[in-house]
């Protein structure tokens, strides 16, 4: 479910606008998904936080492969807790999330 938004980025070489895409995506799954919105909300906004770093910077291929890794580890981290978890597992991995947004 969640990791499936970063099977584009791999595809068109994680750049901002595929990361734009992406943020875009999210929000609108909030809408369809009503019962993930704080989920997929988190993963708007780790898109969007990619979109806002790098929107008017150079971009390496090494920068884009750390942060699509970084990207990854979050969906991962929400596919796993929503993947059959209890909601005490979603609720920390929401938590694990926003906290590790909130160090960016």
């Amino acid at each position: 479910m969640f990791i499936e938004i970063a099977n584009g980025l791999t595809e068109h070489s994680a750049s901002v606008r595929s990361f734009e895409a992406c943020a875009r995506e999210a929000r609108a799954r909030i809408v369809g998904e009503p019962e993930q919105a704080i989920a997929w909300l988190l993963v708007a906004r780790a898109a969007q936080a990619f979109v806002d770093a790098y929107d008017d910077q150079p971009l390496t291929l090494d920068i884009a492969g750390k942060e699509l890794e970084r990207f990854r580890q979050v969906l991962e981290t929400l596919e796993s807790a929503y993947a059959g978890g209890s909601a005490e597992a979603k609720v920390a991995a929401l938590n694990t999330v926003a906290l590790r947004l909130s160090a960016v």
